[in-house]
């Protein structure tokens, strides 16, 4: 287990990202962790956020269940907030607990981590802010281009030298520009099909500029249209849903800064810090100059006493607010025009989740199985694969039925437990799945190959099954392909694929290909994140106000 960095919190709270990986070569079930901030000082309040369905608080401890993890699969979840006492005294603040376990298919495994915490003196407090996109009236879809509405404060009593810029995007989502001084994180493997967007879903970008206390710089100018952030959706956008994206503005030290924004130079192209530039010389020229900015770019060689010297060009700030007795409506950053963007200083917090409202969309999900040869006390594996035919993104579960004179064990993807939850040693019928969307194979995945354990205690019948059934928001166009029969070859008559029967099951030879979906083993649990939000779900960086 590791971290990137110790946790400072503040009055205003900071909702934790922690990052769970399973480093081992199997799936792990039922992965959940409690968080525990007992040792830390009174000054130090732990709560779950608003509107969480997976963490339960208890005191100053939070229990939390985070489903499964594959084998090899990165996890990111943000179970809790942390925030200090108003007249809370600065400095170290003692250690978060967190305990996770899991069941493996070796039985139950375990990991611990302790994440210190720190208060911060009071200073620079980022809000961020940024509007949905779409509603449930005017939704989304494969080939639509859209606006990022998005603006930056710092309510904090001292100026800040610069922040970090981070967006996060759901899957079937991603960015229209490609600015130098941005890192685009991107983990899909080749280009995929023309109208399918598979990555990047992630972008950091360093601005290098002085932001006063009660500045604001605009990434948006809702009045022209104009944006610094254009997102793009593709073909694999499931829908009809509310999809999420989270928008975040941190301190220079509250994360490790990516690579490409440590190395010296730039790559050749656009960069963000021109077009917020443009950005506030469309909105000044369109309403007159209007009071000087707070929010002034940086000399190259500028920087604070304690501040190591930085690299690649200065940023410009987008806007200003107009915070003091001239804006008793409370602080905004101006964008021109009428409906200047407010945000509340109270209830403001660095990371703001935004709803991406998605149109209706549909996938075709196909098993298959092979047929298998045994005789009466033979324990063989059936081979099957589960494929996504797309369209669309989806996510899917698969209920795995034996013939009559056989008995399932316990098999990869599949809950082996009885009704009080206990783990059992042989099912007549199982459920299988995991809880990560499932890509089209237009991504270059989409196919899950895996064996089902069957023990022949007598003659087999023809009445087993694999069935998968979908559990995402798009429909299901191929329900005739959702079903394939376990059929066992008469002893001595070969194995190998055989006919589908009058049923029109499908019963053919297993694909190979890499497996989309959720499991884990051995848990390693680091990659320490801190975040601030609030409002809406937990499957993302939740709300801390």
């Amino acid at each position: 287990m590791s971290s990137t960095a110790d946790v400072r919190i503040g009055p205003a709270g900071t909702t934790v990202g922690f990052q769970l990986r399973n480093a081992g070569d199997a799936p792990a079930t039922g992965v959940g962790a409690v968080y525990d901030a007992g040792t830390t000082s009174d000054d130090v309040i732990l709560s779950v956020p608003e509107g969480s369905t997976d963490c339960r608080q208890v005191g100053r401890t939070a229990d939390c269940r985070h489903g499964e993890l594959a084998a090899g699969q990165d996890l990111l979840v943000y179970p809790i907030v942390l925030r200090s006492t108003p007249d809370a005294r600065p400095g170290p603040a003692g250690t978060v607990r967190v305990s996770v376990s899991a069941q493996g298919p070796d039985g139950a495994v375990s990991a611990s981590y302790e994440l210190p915490v720190s208060i911060r003196a009071s200073g620079s407090g980022l809000v961020a802010s940024v509007g949905d996109l779409g509603s449930a009236q005017q939704r989304v879809g494969g080939g639509d281009r859209r606006p990022l509405d998005a603006t930056v404060f710092n309510f904090g009593d001292t100026a800040l030298p610069g922040f970090l810029l981070n967006i996060t995007l759901p899957l079937g989502a991603t960015f229209g520009e490609r600015y130098s001084d941005c890192v685009y994180d991107d983990d899909w493997p080749g280009e995929p099909p023309a109208g399918y967007v598979y990555g990047p879903q992630r972008v950091t970008c360093r601005m290098n500029l002085i932001l006063e206390p009660g500045a604001g710089v605009a990434f948006s100018d809702p009045q022209s249209g104009d944006a610094a952030f254009n997102l793009v959706f593709g073909k694999n956008l499931p829908g009809p849903a509310e999809e999420a994206g989270w928008f975040e503005a941190a301190e220079l030290d509250d994360q490790a800064l990516p690579d490409a924004l440590s190395r010296t130079g730039t790559t050749a192209g656009p960069s963000l810090a021109d077009k917020i530039a443009e950005l506030r010389a469309e909105a000044e020229q369109r309403n007159g100059t209007g009071p000087p900015s707070r929010a002034k770019p940086r000399s190259a060689g500028e920087r604070t006493p304690d501040e190591p010297p930085t690299t690649g060009p200065p940023a410009t700030a987008g806007q200003h607010d107009t915070a003091g007795p001239q804006n008793p409506a409370g602080p905004q950053a101006t964008t021109g025009g009428a409906g200047p963007a407010r945000v509340d200083a109270e209830a403001g917090t660095n990371v703001d989740e935004f709803s991406i409202w998605t149109k209706a969309n549909s996938h075709d999900l196909e098993v298959r199985a092979t047929a298998v040869t045994g005789s009466v006390g033979d324990t063989v594996e059936v081979p099957y694969t589960i494929t996504n035919h797309g369209p669309s993104d989806g996510a899917a579960t698969w209920r795995i039925v034996a013939p009559s004179g056989t008995v399932l064990l316990p098999s990869q993807w599949c809950a082996f437990r009885d009704e009080a939850g206990e783990s059992i040693a042989e099912l007549s019928e199982v459920d299988c799945g995991t809880e990560s969307q499932w890509p089209a194979t237009a991504s270059g995945e989409g196919v899950l190959s895996s064996v089902v354990r069957v023990k022949i205690n007598s003659t087999p019948g023809t009445n087993g099954t694999v069935t998968v059934r979908s559990v995402g928001p798009s429909t299901e166009t191929g329900p005739k392909s959702n079903t394939a029969k376990i059929v066992f070859n008469e002893p001595g008559g070969g194995g190998g694929a055989v006919d589908g029967d009058d049923d029109g099951l499908p019963i053919t030879g297993a694909r190979t290909g890499p497996i989309a979906a959720v499991g884990a083993g051995v848990l390693l649990l680091g990659a320490v994140l801190l975040l601030l939000g609030r409002r809406r779900r937990s499957t993302v960086p939740p709300p801390s106000e």
